[in-house]
């Protein structure tokens, strides 16, 4: 069973993630058995979301109609939230006052650490809990409401949900590992025989014997110094990198530490703060570098290696050869991973069926389906004239 006091950890994400208050007058995006989805409530997320990608995967947000595409899916996680809330409603879950104080506190406890020091720092940690309320726009009483409609909705779930998941036994997470052991042995008939079964379940073992792969592929840990070299460079630009390849390759060999020459000279800005150590995996890495890096001995520095996006520097730092994993060694990762998907198939049913149920008005209006209604509207156009 879930534990309420487990899920308190997530709920500050759920409950200080959204930058707008709600208020009683707002528009709405959508109606869920009359109740209304707020208009800055989905803003709010939209915000937050993007911010992420514009962070960490700023290309996702250049693909056409991200944002209604990233819109369309926050409406629907909103509409899932208030279905649960709801429904909680109706099952009268309740929240004692012990159990909302204590996930205030959890909440409280994250900002102990100051982010702009990076030191714990106990006596701030109200202060700057206080400001990150001020600053989404909530009050203590606003935000106490918020997370009892949290803690209640996950009240309802630890409820409901360990009635329709069967208990992961020992004879399924082997069953997973023979699924997994077929797709690295590429064996076409019983990859033929999922597919048939579960299109769905074999992209999941594929996904698994991937990682598996990557964990026990030979491997080698190197130091890289980077000289980027682009399409738009003329020949005498990207001489000179090669020149220059070679200046630092003879400066390590007359005594620069091999640290020092990446600080000094290395273009992979995102390196430095490993000092340019990365881990490489045999076949991943392109065939110039995966030649050098796992053919020379640890200790040696590779001569400059040219690839179609620059000039690399190796220095073989560590290797790993490549080892089997048998059952045992990963049967309570897969016994936790059986039980995590069963968790999310129960949810997912739980939720089509309180969807099924309820009356949910969609307001907000996306570009893309507009777009999706234009090309079928010629679609059908083209078979009418067929006809």
């Amino acid at each position: 069973m879930i534990k309420t006091s487990k899920i308190l950890a997530v709920l500050c994400a759920a409950v200080l993630g959204v930058s707008a208050q709600a208020k009683v007058m707002d528009s709405s995006v959508a109606t869920v058995n009359g109740k209304p989805v707020l208009a800055s409530e989905y803003d709010a997320y939209v915000e937050e979301v993007t911010a992420q990608y514009a962070a960490n995967a700023p290309q996702v947000l250049e693909r056409p109609y991200a944002k209604d595409i990233m819109g369309k899916e926050i409406l629907k996680d909103l509409i899932a939230k208030e279905l649960i809330y709801q429904a909680a409603q109706e099952a009268k879950i309740t929240v004692k006052d012990s159990e909302l104080d204590e996930g205030v506190n959890e909440i409280k406890n994250r900002f102990v650490i100051d982010e702009k020091t990076g030191k714990e720092d106990p006596k701030g940690a109200e202060k700057r809990f206080n400001e990150a309320l001020k600053k989404q726009g909530l009050t203590m009483k606003s935000f106490r409401a918020k997370l009892t409609k949290e803690i209640a909705s996950h009240k309802y779930l630890e409820q409901e949900l360990p009635k329709n998941i069967k208990p992961v036994e020992e004879a399924d997470a082997k069953a997973l590992y023979e699924d997994v052991q077929a797709v690295l042995k590429n064996n076409t008939k019983k990859i033929k025989e999922l597919e048939k079964k579960d299109p769905q379940y074999l992209q999941q073992v594929q996904a698994i014997a991937a990682k598996l792969k990557q964990l026990t592929s030979e491997q080698v840990r190197v130091g890289h110094i980077y000289l980027a070299v682009t399409k738009d460079m003329s020949a005498d630009e990207v001489a000179k990198k090669a020149e220059l390849a070679k200046k630092i390759k003879k400066e390590i060999d007359g005594g620069m530490d091999f640290s020092v020459a990446v600080k000094t000279y290395t273009e992979d800005q995102q390196a430095l703060a490993t000092g340019g150590d990365m881990i490489l995996i045999k076949g991943i890495a392109p065939k110039e570098i995966d030649a050098k890096a796992f053919s020379l001995a640890v200790g040696k520095v590779s001569e400059p290696i040219k690839t179609d996006v620059g000039y690399h520097i190796l220095k073989i730092k560590e290797k790993r050869a490549e080892r089997a994993i048998s059952y045992d060694d990963i049967k309570n990762d897969l016994g936790q991973y059986l039980a995590q998907t069963r968790v999310l198939e129960a949810q997912g049913k739980l939720l089509d069926d309180l969807a099924d149920k309820a009356d949910i008005k969609i307001t907000k209006e996306f570009e893309l389906d507009k777009v999706i209604a234009a090309k079928q509207a010629e679609a059908a156009q083209k078979e009418e004239i067929k006809k």
